[in-house]
């Protein structure tokens, strides 16, 4: 009789540690940061869209995690992330200074990013592909500007924006020559952020260094990035990513 009892009370006490398990990673709360680059990661009629945001939200609801999305700045976005538990921010390209600042969730995109010049500027320089002879517009605290950088452009070569969105401003109204983005993107932008048409040149690869990640704070709760991470996975093995991307790509 006394053994029964025993064994019921383990198999009770057991039973409550799992509901109590249970429900503390039903309750994990993520906060996730962004900026405006479209198409990974932008604002429509006040919505967040986009083909990480998709990614994102997907992978939330298969981790089980409630997910709290807010646009701002890059440099600000970063910030956040760097400094507030159970916070990432995307889209965000895993580079070798950066690594032990995160826990990185994926990868969730290959990452290549493109030189690309006025059709004017390419004239002017006589088609050098020597990155320093150009002005570079880009977006603050982002990694192309070490990219850049290590290519040989110097500081004062870059200007630096709030937004993509900006930096192509700054582009089609020639203040600079030159601006980094992946072919998507710049596609993406071509088509939907621009008045009028501008002549690009697609002049020089700049990098295939790293690839797209959710970068977390690594002060954030263990169980979220395992539980993100296992999401991710899923979603790729099961082709889902791949179909995120075809409906933004697919126009």
């Amino acid at each position: 009789m006394q053994h029964r009892l025993f064994v019921r009370v383990c198999a009770l006490l057991l039973s409550g540690l799992a509901a109590s398990a249970g429900g503390r990673a039903s309750s994990l709360e993520l906060n996730a940061v962004t900026n405006e680059w479209p198409p990974y990661n932008y604002q429509e009629q006040g919505q967040l869209k986009g083909i990480s945001t998709d990614i994102l939200r997907a992978a939330c609801q298969e981790a089980a995690l409630r997910c709290n999305l807010q646009l701002m700045p890059w440099a600000r976005a970063y910030n956040t992330a760097l400094t507030q538990p159970n916070t990432l921010v995307f889209t965000a390209a895993r580079r070798p200074e950066r690594e032990a600042l995160f826990n990185w969730v994926g990868p969730i995109l290959p990452r290549s990013t493109w030189v690309w010049a006025r059709h004017d500027a390419v004239k002017r320089t006589q088609g050098s592909k020597t990155l320093a002879d150009y002005r570079f517009g880009v977006v603050r605290g982002e990694a192309s500007i070490s990219d850049l950088q290590a290519a040989g452009v110097p500081a004062q070569q870059i200007t630096a924006d709030n937004s993509n969105v900006a930096v192509l401003k700054l582009l089609s109204r020639g203040w600079v020559d030159a601006m980094v983005d992946t072919e998507i993107g710049m596609a993406w932008s071509m088509k939907t952020e621009l008045a009028s048409p501008i002549e690009l040149t697609k002049l020089a690869k700049l990098t295939e260094q790293g690839a797209y990640y959710f970068a977390l704070n690594p002060q954030s709760e263990p169980l979220m990035a395992e539980k993100l991470q296992a999401a991710v996975d899923k979603l790729r093995r099961s082709g889902a990513i791949d179909e995120i991307v075809k409906r933004y790509t697919a126009r």
